[in-house]
């Protein structure tokens, strides 16, 4: 069943939706007629540090263990599974933002998917790069570049493209070997949440893709 089903939008933390530490939430309201959409659960300070606290553990452990090309093959995963999920992604986009429907159907969903085709091929292109250069004492000296994972990066969203351009920071962020942990604009939540359910039919390990709500 689709997390989207409740009335209320919990955290996905390490692969599971959960709840707060606190008990705090705000309200998530349809621009298009004022209805009430979800209600929203709040994170703070300790929220983040176990989102956090996940991330590195993904990062330090299964994800660091996959190779590029399996890697790459997952965000290919991912980007299938959100064009089989069209029309649920397609809704809640709809709910956050009061887009036509048109609109965000032929715009944010199907380039939100393509982002991680993107730069899952992108990453496979890449290579380490290895030059000769002289030096003062008349010997060579032989220089490498060695591509590694920054480390856990924060996304944050902003309201107009949810979806685009959250996948735009997020799937670039793991095609190179990060962990994220997502805060979606407080207007449209809805797309970074159901992404959580992605992730995992997609079988990327948990702790890589986090989201925590607030303000």
């Amino acid at each position: 069943m689709s997390i989207l089903k409740n009335n209320q939008l919990p955290f996905f933390i390490n692969g599971q939706y959960i709840s707060p530490i606190g008990r705090q939430t705000f309200e998530n309201i349809n621009p298009a007629n004022g209805s009430l959409n979800f209600n929203i659960l709040e994170g703070n300070a300790d929220d983040i540090d176990h989102a956090v606290s996940s991330a590195r553990s993904a990062l330090t452990g299964p994800w660091s263990n996959i190779d590029i090309d399996k890697r790459a093959g997952l965000l290919h995963k991912v980007a299938d599974l959100i064009d089989n999920r069209r029309d649920e992604f397609l809704r809640a986009e709809i709910l956050d933002t009061g887009k036509p429907i048109k609109l965000a159907g032929h715009i944010d969903i199907p380039r939100g998917a393509a982002n991680f085709r993107i730069f899952a091929d992108i990453i496979k292109s890449q290579s380490d790069e290895t030059f000769r250069m002289p030096t003062p004492d008349g010997g060579e000296a032989i220089n490498l570049t060695v591509r590694k994972p920054k480390g856990i990066i924060a996304v944050i969203c902003p309201w107009n493209l949810p979806l685009l351009l959250m996948t735009w920071k997020v799937a670039p962020a793991l095609a190179c070997g990060n962990t994220v942990v997502v805060k979606p604009s407080e207007e449209t939540p809805a797309t970074a949440t159901l992404l959580g359910e992605v992730m995992n039919d997609a079988g990327i390990p948990p702790g890589v893709y986090n989201v925590v709500h607030g303000f």
